[in-house]
């Protein structure tokens, strides 16, 4: 698609809706009553298509609906209709199926000039690769919502087959369940990051606000994402993990990645300090109200003697 067609696209306003005095394209102009002839001859033939379409936002509007302002008919997606009229062949007349990326974003566009739309021809990964309209979406006999193959959001993993055996591990996010959907965290409206996971970090904590702070004392690498990357998937795998909550490394692995075992551990009381994982005493991992240190505050009643008695934990 040519640099003009896609700053068309980006220039038109965010919905458009087509009003009942007609829908004009590709230099054709149809009123409400003409859509309405058209498709009557259409479904003399193909009268199993409308009833397809009866629960949907694609339903074909009748000549007496006066309540809509949109009006929908058979040629509004299918061109090439008055010569298949006149000789009906499967190929005189035009289907979303048979065009290519470019077409589809044209056909739809017709009537859907949103954010998604748009990024489709900018931003997107899928349309940078051409995966085109109908790749996620149907329109005949479809009443989930935006008209997504799957209302669960399992068509992703038609593509996405490795993501979706993530979601497989003994510790994992609930998607299989239906508890979480893949557009709960990839958003599909106009991001420019590539993994749709628009403010990462963000997105899981919407759900794990508990977890977010903000903190007295933070761990950084949980607010590093604002300026440099990094933050909750430095430590966790958001689709699922063979380790326990999510986590990428088991044991003091995650902590080993930025933090060495300081020396002190090793030699002060006998290297006591070795025989504990860093949790067990470093409990609030993701900040703290009271400890710098992000040190359990009942450290001392789970040692064989008090810390605190000699050191000053908050240093």
């Amino acid at each position: 698609m040519g640099e003009g067609m896609k700053l068309r696209y980006l220039a038109l306003p965010a919905l458009v809706l087509l009003c009942s005095a007609g829908l004009a394209y590709a230099g054709h102009s149809y009123s409400k009553v003409e859509l309405s002839e058209t498709s009557s001859m259409c479904l003399n033939c193909h009268d199993e298509k409308a009833v397809s379409l009866e629960n949907s936002l694609h339903r074909i509007t009748e000549v007496t609906d006066m309540t809509s302002a949109i009006a929908i008919g058979c040629v509004n997606c299918h061109d090439g209709w008055a010569e298949h009229v006149e000789d009906p062949s499967p190929e005189n007349i035009e289907t979303a199926a048979r065009l290519s990326f470019s077409g589809q974003v044209d056909l739809c566009s017709r009537c859907h000039i949103t954010l998604h739309q748009s990024s489709m021809v900018s931003s997107d990964p899928h349309g940078r690769v051409e995966i085109g309209c109908i790749e996620c979406h149907s329109v005949h006999s479809n009443v989930n919502e935006h008209l997504v193959k799957d209302d669960s959001d399992n068509y992703c993993a038609v593509c996405h087959t490795s993501v979706a055996a993530e979601f497989k591990r003994r510790s994992a996010h609930p998607l299989e369940s239906g508890n979480v959907r893949c557009v709960d965290c990839h958003m599909l409206d106009g991001t420019e990051d590539q993994l749709l996971a628009v403010g990462l970090d963000w997105r899981c904590q919407n759900c794990h606000s508990d977890l977010s702070g903000p903190f007295l004392y933070e761990h950084p690498v949980v607010y590093a994402h604002l300026v440099e990357g990094g933050g909750c998937t430095e430590c966790h795998q958001p689709h699922g993990s063979p380790n326990d909550r999510l986590l990428k490394q088991p044991g003091d692995g995650v902590c080993l990645q930025c933090h060495g075992t300081p020396p002190v551990h090793r030699i002060a009381h006998a290297g006591i300090a070795t025989r504990f994982a860093c949790v067990d005493c470093h409990s609030d991992i993701h900040g703290s109200f009271d400890n710098k240190k992000l040190l359990d505050p009942a450290l001392g009643a789970k040692m064989v003697f008090d810390c605190s008695e000699c050191h000053v934990l908050g240093d």
